[in-house]
């Protein structure tokens, strides 16, 4: 029995923290004033997990001039989800791209090149942008940040190439292409 009764308070304490996280997530965006809806106050609190991104990026959908502090709030209470915050904001609102970006990793410093990454592959053509904010945010990670940057670059071409049905460029890259390799034969080897 009291196996039982340890493991269902262990069960509920485990559950109930990622229900606090959500909590302070929305405490964290009324604290920076942001305007939020009935709503939108009601998904952020019940977000769990990538969900939370989603419903950050439906408040930033809503009101993208605000994108940066709804961002910066939202990463400064759940950093373990800076980077699927700052790609669901980005994807909400590309043209704030580099401000989102900004204040994710002034939020997270120590989850820069995540962040950028993630701002990267959401927003491609605004690569230099990005990486130039987030530069800017976290100086002593300009290393980490230009490399995280130009691998998501790169991963986002390699996507493009390979889906284009054409093979320039597809070729030059590191990235396999899924098409299970060889020599474009369509015999299986007898080994």
């Amino acid at each position: 029995m009291r196996k039982t009764l340890s493991s269902l308070t262990l069960a509920l304490a485990l559950a109930s923290g990622q229900a606090f996280a959500d909590q302070a997530t929305l405490a964290s965006l009324q604290a920076a004033g942001v305007a939020l809806t009935e709503a939108q106050a009601q998904a952020v609190a019940a977000a769990e997990g990538e969900a939370l991104a989603e419903a950050i990026a439906s408040v930033v959908a809503a009101n993208p001039e605000a994108a940066a502090s709804i961002v910066a709030a939202a990463v400064a209470a759940a950093p373990a989800q800076a980077a699927a915050i700052t790609a669901a904001a980005v994807a909400a609102a590309p043209a704030q791209a580099a401000a989102i970006t900004t204040a994710a990793v002034k939020a997270a410093p120590a989850q820069a090149a995540a962040i950028t990454a993630a701002a990267v592959k959401a927003a491609p053509a605004q690569a230099t942008s990005i990486a130039s904010a987030a530069e800017s945010a976290a100086p002593e990670q300009a290393a980490a940040i230009q490399s995280a940057a130009s691998n998501a670059a790169s991963d986002n071409s390699s996507a493009v190439a390979s889906n284009s049905g054409s093979n320039s460029g597809a070729t030059s890259s590191s990235v396999p292409s899924g098409s299970g390799g060889g020599g474009g034969s369509s015999t299986a080897s007898p080994n």
